[in-house]
């Protein structure tokens, strides 16, 4: 079984290092699109690659960001897997895995085509900006970032490889995709990690909404301050205790997709 990681970046530098190496301990292959990096995020890959022959600088190239950009990593190298590999679709460069995705793709059954993620999602609150110096570098800072939502977010992450799969430029994720298994991998979601940085993301996920990529509808305040929250809404997180999970805060697996799924499944469509 080998899995290979589709992963879209673009101004990731206090990051991209971390999220590789720990990619590295899972992802038969790492398969970068630089989406027109400023700041050192593409060099830093090319360097990373040249330790390490999974991670593959496939290509830059700053046309208007859209999520379906993937698509052009998975044609270039789909004639490489098989029935028993894994595709890592959306591979963020702000996630880490809880669940180690090698051994936990292993135990799902065949019939399955789909795993979601549950993303505990990281935020910092208005009392680390005022109490805490953050250096702008992640792995300084993760230590100082320990504020998280229980409410997770549910999200498809890996699919199983097959030759029926399509991936056009304009949709989110290949099709057709079958049954969606029913238990989600948890993923550890960094996506607010300093000032510095929740600035650059404000500028660059607005000028894609300008651009009309047809995500961030979600982000649309005035300044990066609109992303902090408030310490009483959020849980602590405990030394050596893993993340308490209270339930999804989106849908997931809805009952009549299920059951639709199953039935074209039982067809062999799926």
């Amino acid at each position: 079984m080998k899995i290979y990681a589709l992963l879209l970046i673009k101004n990731e530098l206090d990051i991209i290092e971390a999220v590789l190496k720990s990619a590295l301990e899972w992802s038969d292959k790492i398969i970068v699109f630089d989406n027109g990096s400023t700041d050192g995020s593409w060099k830093k890959v090319q360097e990373l690659a040249k330790d390490s022959q999974k991670i593959v600088p496939y290509i830059q190239d700053p046309r208007p960001f859209r999520i379906g950009l993937r698509a052009i990593l998975f044609d270039a190298f789909k004639d490489e897997m098989t029935a028993e590999d894994w595709w890592c679709i959306r591979m963020d460069s702000d996630e880490f895995y809880l669940d180690n995705p090698k051994e936990f793709l292993a135990q799902v059954p065949f019939k399955y085509k789909q795993v979601w993620k549950s993303s505990i999602d990281f935020y910092l609150t208005k009392e680390d900006i005022a109490k805490k110096t953050f250096s702008g570098d992640f792995a300084k800072d993760k230590t100082l970032i320990n504020h998280y939502n229980p409410y997770t977010w549910a999200e498809v992450r890996f699919i199983r490889a097959s030759k029926k799969l399509t991936w056009n430029i304009d949709d989110f994720k290949p099709k057709p995709l079958g049954l969606i298994y029913p238990k989600q991998i948890r993923v550890l979601h960094y996506q607010f990690r300093s000032p510095q940085q929740m600035q650059k993301r404000f500028e660059t996920r607005q000028k894609a909404r300008i651009e009309k990529c047809g995500s961030f509808k979600h982000e649309s305040g005035s300044s990066w301050k609109d992303y902090l929250k408030e310490s009483e809404d959020l849980l602590l997180l405990e030394n050596d205790k893993p993340p308490i999970i209270y339930r999804n805060r989106n849908s997931f697996n809805r009952l009549h997709t299920r059951i639709l799924k199953i039935c074209l499944h039982l067809l062999r469509i799926y």
